[in-house]
């Protein structure tokens, strides 16, 4: 038999661990559950409760988000064919407020051509929210350069291989250009140690840099910005990328037009590739950017 008490308590104990309130992780949107739950499409979210376990449940907030703190409540999920009441359990929102030391449980990305304003803007955020945001260490094979700031990790093409192969680097690129091996990664320990903080992770992506972050942590886990400089045409952006790259000083006439053949590429993939965005901004006025991206960034927008 297996209806001791012992056995019992545990299955008692089980059932109790998931009435603790937790914080939402991810969720989507069921257009067309079951036929016994109904027609009408169901939000069910990947929650972590406190005590590290993680569940899935139906979510009853209307406007649900990563990092949103929520509870468990008994709701009548569905009528059987005999007229009996059935009833599931399923999370309410606590709050409407994100609560970011609680758990971000996302990555803030900021993508867009060379020139635009990236690493600034990153530096400009961290600053200004650094109770709630940490930068992500760019891990790169290219030399130092004067102007570089605290965001690179530098390492030897052979290092970048092999944490590549062992799967410590979870997004790289190879950007080209003449003469120079550049290589960019970000290695997941960094991300994972920055979420354990209780922050949210913000990095600087080109296009395939982004997308191998969406590919190993998942699109619902990034929150991406797309920069775009000023200007109504593809030249006069270009234009506004040519001005700047020059203006910072750090580039040799032959590595500005190696940018900016990839700047086309990556403005080409703001239309190719609407899906991988959430926000696209112009930077034309640094303190406007911020302000406006605090306001779109949950949790920041009183930092």
């Amino acid at each position: 038999m297996n209806n001791s008490a012992p056995i019992t308590q545990r299955g008692l104990a089980r059932e109790r661990e998931k009435l603790l309130p937790g914080t939402v992780v991810t969720f989507t949107t069921i257009m067309h559950p079951p036929t016994r739950l109904g027609s009408r499409p169901r939000m069910i979210g990947l929650i972590e409760l406190e005590n590290g376990r993680r569940v899935l449940a139906p979510l009853l907030s209307e406007v649900p988000f990563i990092g949103q703190m929520v509870r468990p409540r008994m709701r009548l999920s569905h009528v059987t064919e005999e007229g009996l009441r059935v009833y599931g359990v399923a999370f309410e929102a606590l709050t409407n407020v994100p609560v970011m030391q609680k758990f971000p449980g996302y990555i803030l990305a900021l993508s867009g051509p060379s020139g635009v304003g990236k690493s600034t803007i990153s530096r400009m955020l961290t600053q200004a929210c650094a109770d709630y945001t940490a930068s992500v260490p760019i891990l790169t094979t290219r030399e130092p350069k004067q102007g570089d700031e605290s965001e690179y990790v530098y390492t030897t093409p052979k290092e970048f291989d092999r944490l590549l192969r062992t799967g410590a680097i979870v997004s790289a690129t190879d950007i080209p250009s003449k003469g120079e091996a550049r290589r960019y990664g970000y290695r997941g320990a960094d991300i994972e140690a920055i979420w354990r903080e209780g922050k949210v992770p913000v990095v600087v992506t080109e296009m395939h840099l982004l997308q191998g972050l969406a590919h190993h942590f998942g699109r619902r886990s990034i929150l991406s910005f797309g920069l775009l400089p000023p200007g109504k045409s593809k030249r006069a952006k270009l234009s506004q990328l040519l001005h700047r790259l020059r203006a910072r000083g750090r580039e040799t006439e032959e590595h500005i037009r190696d940018r900016l053949k990839n700047a086309e590429r990556d403005l080409a993939f703001f239309t190719e590739r609407k899906d991988l965005f959430d926000h696209i901004v112009v930077n034309e006025d640094l303190s406007s950017l911020i302000t406006s991206m605090k306001k779109k960034v949950p949790g920041l927008s009183g930092a």
